[in-house]
């Protein structure tokens, strides 16, 4: 269980790095958006649970559409070739990269939790 509770608190603090004050829910939704990219702000919502107007705000903000309070550049919104009104959330390339790191954190801390273990 510690090294569970260790790669959590090094994820938070990887994407700390990005922004210290990184809201949970945006976290959840470039979570989401990176597992399925190209879905729609209404999937989205519907695969984290929460109001569609809130999934339309975080992902305001983690575009670069400027909202209250920043913008992070993450996500790009596509209009769906097929339905005009239907909008598609891709990572761009900043996105890409902040995954990755978040993921090579993970990956590190798999290895260095496993290289300890076989010492024990």
């Amino acid at each position: 269980m510690r090294e569970n509770i260790i790669s959590f608190m090094s994820v938070l603090q990887a994407i700390q790095k990005l922004d210290p004050e990184f809201p949970v829910q945006y976290a959840l939704c470039l979570s989401y958006i990176s597992m399925y990219e190209g879905l729609s702000i209404t999937d989205l919502a519907e695969k984290t649970g929460m109001p569609l107007s809130t999934v339309s705000r975080i992902i305001s903000a983690l575009s670069q559409n400027k909202t209250r309070n920043r913008s992070y550049d993450l996500v790009d919104i596509v209009i769906s070739p097929h339905e005009r009104r239907r909008k598609l959330i891709y990572l761009n390339k900043r996105g890409q990269k902040f995954v990755s790191d978040i993921n090579d954190t993970i990956e590190n801390i798999k290895h260095s939790t496993s290289a300890v273990a076989s010492v024990r």
